[in-house]
Protein backbone atom coordinates (compact mmCIF):
# COMPACT_ATOMS: atom_id res chain seq x y z
CA UNK A 1 0.00 0.00 0.00
CA UNK A 2 2.72 2.58 0.93
CA UNK A 3 4.46 1.86 -2.46
CA UNK A 4 0.96 2.29 -3.93
CA UNK A 5 0.74 5.59 -2.47
CA UNK A 6 4.01 6.79 -2.27
CA UNK A 7 6.06 5.40 -5.59
CA UNK A 8 8.74 7.25 -4.72
CA UNK A 9 8.86 6.76 -0.67
CA UNK A 10 11.21 4.84 1.41
CA UNK A 11 10.81 1.33 2.30
CA UNK A 12 8.57 0.15 4.51
CA UNK A 13 11.42 -1.60 7.34
CA UNK A 14 13.63 1.96 7.15
CA UNK A 15 10.84 3.88 8.01
CA UNK A 16 10.08 0.91 10.89
CA UNK A 17 13.33 0.70 12.10
CA UNK A 18 14.67 4.95 12.28
CA UNK A 19 11.19 5.78 14.18
CA UNK A 20 12.28 8.75 16.54
CA UNK A 21 9.28 7.87 18.48
CA UNK A 22 6.14 5.92 18.95
CA UNK A 23 2.87 7.86 20.76
CA UNK A 24 1.07 4.91 21.88
CA UNK A 25 -3.21 5.38 22.56
CA UNK A 26 -2.81 3.21 25.72
CA UNK A 27 -2.38 3.99 29.68
CA UNK A 28 -2.04 1.83 32.91
CA UNK A 29 -5.79 3.04 33.60
CA UNK A 30 -7.19 1.18 30.72
CA UNK A 31 -4.72 -1.14 29.35
CA UNK A 32 -2.50 -4.19 31.02
CA UNK A 33 0.39 -2.65 32.44
CA UNK A 34 3.57 -3.11 30.18
CA UNK A 35 7.19 -2.28 29.48
CA UNK A 36 8.17 -0.08 27.22
CA UNK A 37 11.23 1.38 25.47
CA UNK A 38 12.32 4.86 26.10
CA UNK A 39 10.75 6.30 23.00
CA UNK A 40 7.92 4.53 23.62
CA UNK A 41 5.23 6.86 25.38
CA UNK A 42 1.77 6.49 26.55
CA UNK A 43 -1.19 9.22 25.61
CA UNK A 44 -4.13 7.26 26.45
CA UNK A 45 -7.20 9.37 26.35
CA UNK A 46 -5.74 12.19 24.11
CA UNK A 47 -8.69 12.24 22.37
CA UNK A 48 -10.64 13.47 25.12
CA UNK A 49 -12.07 16.22 25.79
CA UNK A 50 -13.88 18.19 28.33
CA UNK A 51 -17.67 18.15 28.57
CA UNK A 52 -19.25 19.86 26.81
CA UNK A 53 -23.42 21.81 26.63
CA UNK A 54 -25.62 18.94 25.49
CA UNK A 55 -28.65 20.09 23.08
CA UNK A 56 -31.59 21.11 24.84
CA UNK A 57 -33.90 17.99 24.46
CA UNK A 58 -30.81 15.36 25.66
CA UNK A 59 -30.36 17.67 28.60
CA UNK A 60 -33.89 17.56 29.73
CA UNK A 61 -34.08 14.06 29.03
CA UNK A 62 -31.17 13.56 31.31
CA UNK A 63 -32.01 15.95 33.75
CA UNK A 64 -35.38 14.57 34.54
CA UNK A 65 -34.61 10.92 34.64
CA UNK A 66 -35.49 10.23 38.50
CA UNK A 67 -34.41 6.85 38.53
CA UNK A 68 -31.09 7.22 36.12
CA UNK A 69 -30.23 6.54 32.85
CA UNK A 70 -29.07 3.97 30.14
CA UNK A 71 -26.66 4.79 27.28
CA UNK A 72 -26.87 2.48 24.54
CA UNK A 73 -24.19 2.82 21.67
CA UNK A 74 -22.97 0.34 19.16
CA UNK A 75 -20.61 2.86 17.83
CA UNK A 76 -20.58 4.69 14.39
CA UNK A 77 -19.22 1.16 12.20
CA UNK A 78 -21.83 -1.07 14.21
CA UNK A 79 -25.56 -0.06 13.06
CA UNK A 80 -28.18 -0.59 15.81
CA UNK A 81 -30.49 -0.47 13.14
CA UNK A 82 -28.90 -3.85 10.99
CA UNK A 83 -29.38 -6.07 14.20
CA UNK A 84 -31.45 -9.27 13.76
CA UNK A 85 -35.09 -8.94 14.57
CA UNK A 86 -34.69 -11.65 17.18
CA UNK A 87 -31.87 -9.66 18.96
CA UNK A 88 -33.85 -6.65 18.58
CA UNK A 89 -36.67 -7.91 20.53
CA UNK A 90 -34.73 -9.05 23.13
CA UNK A 91 -33.21 -5.95 23.44
CA UNK A 92 -36.62 -3.69 23.40
CA UNK A 93 -38.49 -6.88 25.89
CA UNK A 94 -35.19 -5.62 28.58
CA UNK A 95 -35.68 -2.03 28.09
CA UNK A 96 -39.26 -1.33 28.31
CA UNK A 97 -39.41 -3.71 31.88
CA UNK A 98 -36.80 -1.13 33.26
CA UNK A 99 -37.23 1.52 35.87
CA UNK A 100 -34.41 3.52 34.10
CA UNK A 101 -35.13 5.12 31.02
CA UNK A 102 -32.83 4.57 27.73
CA UNK A 103 -31.51 6.59 25.41
CA UNK A 104 -30.47 4.53 22.69
CA UNK A 105 -28.36 5.51 19.46
CA UNK A 106 -31.01 4.44 16.44
CA UNK A 107 -29.91 4.84 13.11
CA UNK A 108 -33.60 5.44 11.88
CA UNK A 109 -36.27 7.61 11.67
CA UNK A 110 -38.24 5.23 14.21
CA UNK A 111 -38.46 1.90 15.56
CA UNK A 112 -41.14 -0.92 15.66
CA UNK A 113 -42.69 -1.37 19.55
CA UNK A 114 -40.29 1.60 21.06
CA UNK A 115 -41.15 1.31 24.58
CA UNK A 116 -41.75 4.73 25.98
CA UNK A 117 -38.82 5.10 28.37
CA UNK A 118 -36.56 4.86 25.16
CA UNK A 119 -35.48 7.92 23.68
CA UNK A 120 -33.88 7.67 20.04
CA UNK A 121 -31.31 9.40 17.96
CA UNK A 122 -29.50 9.10 14.98
CA UNK A 123 -26.10 10.74 16.22
CA UNK A 124 -25.16 10.91 19.73
CA UNK A 125 -22.46 13.06 21.92
CA UNK A 126 -20.98 10.54 23.21
CA UNK A 127 -18.37 12.08 25.74
CA UNK A 128 -20.90 14.63 26.57
CA UNK A 129 -23.46 12.58 27.43
CA UNK A 130 -21.04 10.02 29.63
CA UNK A 131 -20.24 12.83 32.11
CA UNK A 132 -23.48 13.70 32.66
CA UNK A 133 -24.26 12.32 36.53
CA UNK A 134 -27.17 10.69 35.54
CA UNK A 135 -25.97 8.20 33.30
CA UNK A 136 -25.66 4.49 35.12
CA UNK A 137 -24.39 2.44 32.48
CA UNK A 138 -22.91 2.44 29.12
CA UNK A 139 -24.13 -0.16 26.76
CA UNK A 140 -21.38 -0.42 24.24
CA UNK A 141 -19.31 -2.94 21.89
CA UNK A 142 -16.66 -2.32 24.13
CA UNK A 143 -14.50 -0.87 21.08
CA UNK A 144 -11.03 0.87 22.56
CA UNK A 145 -12.60 4.47 22.28
CA UNK A 146 -15.51 3.93 23.97
CA UNK A 147 -13.69 2.27 26.91
CA UNK A 148 -11.23 5.23 27.27
CA UNK A 149 -14.39 7.52 27.13
CA UNK A 150 -16.41 5.56 29.66
CA UNK A 151 -13.08 4.90 32.19
CA UNK A 152 -12.59 8.75 31.94
CA UNK A 153 -15.93 9.22 32.97
CA UNK A 154 -16.10 6.50 35.94
CA UNK A 155 -19.10 5.07 34.29
CA UNK A 156 -19.75 1.64 34.03
CA UNK A 157 -20.19 -0.73 30.93
CA UNK A 158 -21.97 -3.45 29.62
CA UNK A 159 -20.14 -5.14 26.68
CA UNK A 160 -21.44 -6.83 23.95
CA UNK A 161 -18.35 -7.65 21.90
CA UNK A 162 -18.22 -8.32 18.11
CA UNK A 163 -15.08 -8.16 16.40
CA UNK A 164 -11.07 -6.86 16.54
CA UNK A 165 -10.40 -5.55 19.91
CA UNK A 166 -13.60 -5.54 21.37
CA UNK A 167 -13.37 -8.82 23.30
CA UNK A 168 -10.00 -8.00 25.27
CA UNK A 169 -11.46 -4.74 25.86
CA UNK A 170 -14.24 -6.95 27.46
CA UNK A 171 -12.61 -8.97 29.15
CA UNK A 172 -10.63 -6.67 30.52
CA UNK A 173 -13.59 -4.38 32.04
CA UNK A 174 -14.21 -7.53 33.72
CA UNK A 175 -11.00 -8.53 35.44
CA UNK A 176 -10.86 -4.75 36.60
CA UNK A 177 -14.82 -5.32 37.86
CA UNK A 178 -15.63 -2.34 36.07
CA UNK A 179 -17.94 -4.23 33.77
CA UNK A 180 -19.56 -7.14 32.70
CA UNK A 181 -20.01 -9.15 29.11
CA UNK A 182 -22.68 -10.49 26.80
CA UNK A 183 -21.41 -12.79 24.27
CA UNK A 184 -23.32 -11.57 20.94
CA UNK A 185 -23.96 -15.17 20.28
CA UNK A 186 -26.12 -15.53 23.85
CA UNK A 187 -27.81 -12.51 23.71
CA UNK A 188 -31.38 -13.25 25.06
CA UNK A 189 -33.88 -10.90 27.27
CA UNK A 190 -32.97 -13.31 29.96
CA UNK A 191 -28.60 -12.73 30.02
CA UNK A 192 -29.34 -8.84 29.00
CA UNK A 193 -31.85 -8.30 31.79
CA UNK A 194 -29.96 -10.00 35.02
CA UNK A 195 -26.64 -8.35 33.92
CA UNK A 196 -28.15 -5.32 33.66
CA UNK A 197 -29.88 -5.30 37.31
CA UNK A 198 -26.21 -7.02 38.14
CA UNK A 199 -24.50 -3.68 37.55
CA UNK A 200 -26.86 -1.71 38.71
CA UNK A 201 -27.90 -3.09 41.84
CA UNK A 202 -23.95 -4.11 42.96
CA UNK A 203 -21.98 -0.65 43.54
CA UNK A 204 -18.66 -2.53 42.63
CA UNK A 205 -18.46 -1.81 39.36
CA UNK A 206 -19.40 1.98 39.41
CA UNK A 207 -16.63 1.97 42.78
CA UNK A 208 -14.31 0.36 40.24
CA UNK A 209 -14.75 2.77 37.31
CA UNK A 210 -14.91 5.33 39.43
CA UNK A 211 -11.38 3.62 41.08
CA UNK A 212 -10.22 3.75 36.96
CA UNK A 213 -11.14 7.02 36.20
CA UNK A 214 -8.94 8.33 38.95
CA UNK A 215 -5.85 6.39 37.58
CA UNK A 216 -6.99 7.67 34.66
CA UNK A 217 -6.61 11.52 35.67
CA UNK A 218 -3.66 11.39 37.80
CA UNK A 219 -1.00 12.73 35.31
CA UNK A 220 1.74 15.29 35.58
CA UNK A 221 0.13 16.20 32.46
CA UNK A 222 -2.56 15.53 30.07
CA UNK A 223 -2.51 12.89 27.47
CA UNK A 224 -2.49 15.56 24.80
CA UNK A 225 0.33 17.81 26.23
CA UNK A 226 2.14 14.41 27.17
CA UNK A 227 2.16 14.16 23.02
CA UNK A 228 2.88 17.69 21.97
CA UNK A 229 5.93 17.86 24.10
CA UNK A 230 7.43 14.45 23.08
CA UNK A 231 7.28 15.54 19.55
CA UNK A 232 8.62 18.83 20.24
CA UNK A 233 11.58 16.86 22.38
CA UNK A 234 12.49 14.93 19.07
CA UNK A 235 12.58 18.16 16.73
CA UNK A 236 14.77 19.54 19.41
CA UNK A 237 17.13 16.82 19.52
CA UNK A 238 17.53 15.92 15.91
CA UNK A 239 15.33 12.89 16.33
CA UNK A 240 16.48 11.98 19.56
CA UNK A 241 18.72 8.77 18.50
CA UNK A 242 19.87 9.08 22.29
CA UNK A 243 16.37 7.23 23.05
CA UNK A 244 17.13 4.42 20.27
CA UNK A 245 17.31 1.00 21.69
CA UNK A 246 20.26 -1.35 20.98
CA UNK A 247 18.26 -4.39 20.04
CA UNK A 248 17.17 -2.39 17.12
CA UNK A 249 20.15 -2.53 15.24
CA UNK A 250 21.20 -5.92 15.58
CA UNK A 251 20.92 -8.97 12.93
CA UNK A 252 18.16 -11.29 13.12
CA UNK A 253 20.44 -14.08 14.80
CA UNK A 254 21.90 -11.99 17.16
CA UNK A 255 18.17 -10.36 18.23
CA UNK A 256 17.30 -14.01 18.83
CA UNK A 257 20.56 -15.24 20.50
CA UNK A 258 20.83 -17.72 17.79
CA UNK A 259 24.73 -17.23 18.05
CA UNK A 260 24.89 -18.16 21.34
CA UNK A 261 22.70 -21.02 21.69
CA UNK A 262 24.90 -22.17 18.88
CA UNK A 263 28.29 -21.35 20.26
CA UNK A 264 26.84 -22.65 23.76
CA UNK A 265 26.15 -25.80 21.28
CA UNK A 266 29.30 -26.17 20.19
CA UNK A 267 31.21 -25.81 23.35
CA UNK A 268 29.00 -27.11 25.92
CA UNK A 269 31.96 -27.71 28.62
CA UNK A 270 33.17 -23.69 27.91
CA UNK A 271 29.48 -23.00 28.93
CA UNK A 272 29.17 -24.80 32.00
CA UNK A 273 29.53 -22.93 35.32
CA UNK A 274 31.98 -24.35 36.18
CA UNK A 275 34.17 -22.99 34.18
CA UNK A 276 33.20 -19.71 35.20
CA UNK A 277 32.69 -18.32 31.30
CA UNK A 278 32.83 -14.39 31.69
CA UNK A 279 29.66 -12.41 31.15
CA UNK A 280 31.22 -9.61 28.95
CA UNK A 281 32.92 -12.81 26.61
CA UNK A 282 28.79 -13.40 26.28
CA UNK A 283 27.91 -9.99 26.11
CA UNK A 284 30.49 -9.28 22.57
CA UNK A 285 28.89 -12.87 21.20
CA UNK A 286 25.70 -11.53 21.56
CA UNK A 287 26.26 -8.21 19.76
CA UNK A 288 24.93 -6.07 22.97
CA UNK A 289 27.87 -4.23 23.02
CA UNK A 290 26.98 -2.70 19.97
CA UNK A 291 26.50 1.17 19.22
CA UNK A 292 23.03 2.24 19.54
CA UNK A 293 23.13 4.90 17.12
CA UNK A 294 24.34 2.57 14.14
CA UNK A 295 21.45 2.95 11.79
CA UNK A 296 20.94 -0.40 10.19
CA UNK A 297 20.82 -0.47 5.98
CA UNK A 298 19.11 -4.10 6.36
CA UNK A 299 16.10 -4.95 8.05
CA UNK A 300 16.76 -7.81 10.38
CA UNK A 301 12.97 -9.16 9.03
Amino acid sequence: MLKKHLPNGPDLYDVLYNTSIVLLNSHSSINQAVPHVPNMIEIGGFHVKPPKKLPNDLQEFLDNSKNGVIYFSMGSNLKSVELPIEKRNAILSTFSKLKQNVLWKWEDDSLPGQPPNVKLSKWLPQQDILAHPNIKLFITHGGHLSTTETIYHGVPILAIPIFGDQKLNAITAVNNGYGLVVPYSQLSEEKLTNTIHEILNNNKYRENAKLRSRIFHDRLVSPMDTAIYWVEYVIRHKGAPHLRVAGLDLPWYQYHLLDVIAFIHKHPWEAHPAWDLNPADLAVVSGECRSSFHHPTVSPY
